[in-house]
């Protein structure tokens, strides 16, 4: 409750409403400034023990990201748009290699929060979402067809995130996703949560490819 306050006066000092009329829950301007202060001191406390929170299990957490990331570099050539283990349609294929949601996870390493993380990866996977739907849209107009083909599902979605991950294949990918795990249950719900959880079965699958080759 006391942090509650803090908060809040806070964000009051930060804010143009009166602060008489902004000691209430119903006040949308003091919330939003009560997100944003929240967002900060987040990224101030993940500052100062980034490494400690990130990599809890120090050296042996690290070579276990090193020797992931090793792996999908060799395994990066050999998976293409027909690999057996993904066969992305070749209507979805018109964006590829979805450079725009690659670069999302390059920006990985930019954040040391667990929320700005999870930022990057949900951005990824709206992302690939927009592109699945842009392609699929295309086809359907020139077949002529007005149904409901042009909607990419989660089965659409998968190998190509699988695809993404791979050929991006930002550093500390399992430790990311152990991050956010972490110290974000809160504030995933709804469409993000199940982003998240896509993303992260894509992490496993790709393990699962590793395994049997």
């Amino acid at each position: 409750m006391e942090e509650d306050v803090s908060i809040q006066t806070i964000a009051i000092n930060h804010s143009k409403c009166d602060e008489r009329e902004c000691l209430t829950d119903s006040c949308e301007a003091i919330e939003e400034h009560r997100k944003e202060v929240m967002r900060f001191s987040e990224i101030h406390f993940f500052s100062n023990v980034y490494s400690a929170a990130f990599l809890p299990n120090g050296d042996a957490q690290k070579q276990r990201d090193t020797v992931f990331h090793e792996s999908l570099n060799d395994l990066k050539g050999r998976v293409t748009l027909d690999h057996p283990d993904i066969l992305i349609p070749s209507k979805y294929r018109h964006e590829a290699p979805w450079q725009p949601a690659q670069k999302y996870l390059s920006l990985l390493a930019c954040y040391k929060s667990p929320t700005g993380k999870l930022s990057c990866v949900l951005k990824c996977v709206y992302t690939i979402f927009k592109l699945l739907f842009v392609g699929a849209a295309g086809d359907t107009i020139l077949d002529g067809r007005t149904d409901d083909s042009s909607v990419p599902g989660a089965d659409d979605l998968l190998p190509v995130l699988i695809y993404v991950i791979i050929h991006a294949n930002p550093p500390h990918i399992i430790s990311t996703i152990e991050f956010i795990n972490n110290f974000t249950p809160q504030y995933i719900t709804g469409q993000d949560s199940y982003m998240l959880m896509q993303f992260t079965g894509a992490v496993e699958f790709i393990k699962t490819m590793l395994h049997n080759q």
